[in-house]
């Protein structure tokens, strides 16, 4: 059975005020026009904000508390998004990988589970062999998880038989000392330009600025909608209304602040929805007339 042809996945049920970001993410699906995406969770993360996010200051989090978790640490999540269409898949980004979660950077709290990302395929009747396509955001580790070469056993990683894309200079990013982030990166991967169309409504935006080459995928729903998946150009809705925070990897500040109030600006369209790959539970929504993020409302379009 697809993704396609599965009941939609909701949150658990919650107070309808309560939209907060401590909770783990969730395995979802939701159709819109004639595309079918699936949110597959890889990891749950606890960041300490203020590292995140080094232009804040503690006293800054006080109106961001429905993303904070009790313990006052930011929820986000890492994960990849399936994408459907007549009858083809592709994936982007790849998630985590096989993390142990022991080790977090100085800037996370901890983990709350990892390591889910194939489980959560399995279930969905998708077999990663049959995956011919995972375009990525960037090539930080999270997001090029179980595309590594050492993510599997098998060197050709969890989707053997994958092609790679990226966003037109992000291969000059990563220091060449540190080895590959792919799995048959020279052989496997191609750089695509802005605007490209990788696959049938599904195109390249450049958001530079967190990477040298960091790119947006903009889906077509064919009926009028648009979903952005913009990877790691926010972090946390909190970025919606202080798009002038840098995050602590950025590789380029003045650069991935232009990109952020571009993607900003663009989700307050009509029609537009955002996915964000690190948004806790808040992953699919819309930025709403005050300036702020609004989740996916389960059964109600929110435009």
């Amino acid at each position: 059975m697809t993704a396609s042809e599965q009941t939609t996945t909701a949150h658990p049920p919650h107070d309808a005020a309560d939209i907060s970001g401590g909770r783990l993410p969730h395995l979802w699906t939701r159709t819109l026009g004639d595309l079918t995406i699936t949110y597959v969770p890889d990891a749950g993360v606890h960041m300490i904000p203020t590292r995140v996010y080094p232009a804040s200051a503690d006293e800054d989090w006080a109106d961001h508390g429905p993303h904070m978790t009790d313990a006052g640490h930011l929820a986000m999540s890492c994960g990849a998004l399936l994408v459907e269409r007549g009858g083809k898949r592709l994936l982007l980004d790849a998630g985590h990988g096989s993390i142990s979660g022991e080790d977090p950077e100085h800037f996370q709290h901890g983990f709350d589970h990892v390591q889910t990302l194939p489980d959560h395929l399995k279930s969905l009747g998708v077999d990663p062999a049959t995956l011919e396509t995972v375009a990525f955001t960037h090539l930080h580790d999270d997001h090029t998880g179980w595309a590594r070469p050492d993510a599997v056993d098998d060197p050709r990683s969890l989707f053997p038989n994958a092609r790679w894309l990226v966003g037109a200079g992000e291969l000059e990013g990563p220091d060449p000392a540190a080895g590959p982030r792919l799995a048959g990166q020279d052989e496997r991967t191609t750089a695509v330009a802005d605007g490209t169309e990788i696959a049938e409504g599904v195109r390249a935006w450049a958001l530079p600025g967190h990477t040298t080459g960091h790119t947006a995928w903009v889906l077509d729903t064919g009926d009028g909608r648009r979903v952005v998946a913009f990877g790691d150009a926010m972090h946390s809705p909190v970025q919606v209304q202080h798009p002038d925070w840098e995050v602590v990897l950025d590789h380029d500040r003045a650069e991935a602040e232009d990109s952020r109030r571009r993607l900003v600006e663009f989700l307050a369209q009509d029609g537009v929805f955002g996915f964000g790959v690190h948004f806790a539970d808040q992953q699919l929504g819309t930025v709403d007339d005050a300036g702020r993020w609004r989740p996916w409302e389960d059964g109600r379009d929110n435009r």
